[in-house]
C-alpha cells in the first residue's frame, strides 16, 4: 500500500511540474531593464547600433542591434505592457550584415 501511495504521489508531482513548464511564458526569463539604462549598455558600451527594428504580429517591438566591428549583437523587444522597458532575448558575439544591398527604404507598406 506505501508503494502505491508513493508511486502516486511521485505520478502527481511529475504530471504537476509538466503543466507548470508547459505554461511558462518565454518572457518570463528575458532580463528587461528601464529603456535608457539598456539602450545606454547596447549603444554606449557596446557600440551595436539598430540594424532592424519591427512591430511583430503578436505586438511587440523587436530590435536587432549590432557592432560590426566586433560582431556582437543582440536580439531585444518592447512589449507592449510596459513601452518603458527592453527586454533581451538573445545575444551572440559573432554576427554580420549578410545583404549589404537590401534597402529597408525599398520596403513596400
Amino acid at each position: 500500500m506505501k508503494n502505491k501511495l508513493l508511486l502516486g504521489g511521485i505520478t502527481i508531482a511529475l504530471l504537476l511540474s509538466f503543466v507548470g513548464l508547459s505554461n511558462a511564458q518565454p518572457a518570463s526569463s528575458m532580463e528587461c531593464k528601464p529603456l535608457s539604462l539598456a539602450a545606454g549598455v547596447i549603444e554606449g558600451l557596446h557600440k551595436e547600433r539598430i540594424i532592424f527594428r519591427g512591430v511583430s504580429s503578436r505586438g511587440h517591438v523587436t530590435i536587432i542591434h549590432l557592432n560590426e566591428d566586433t560582431g556582437t549583437w543582440s536580439a531585444n523587444v518592447i512589449m507592449p505592457r510596459n513601452i518603458n522597458e527592453l527586454c533581451m532575448v538573445d545575444a551572440g558575439t559573432t554576427g554580420e550584415i549578410t545583404d549589404t544591398t537590401f534597402m529597408p527604404e525599398k520596403v513596400e507598406k
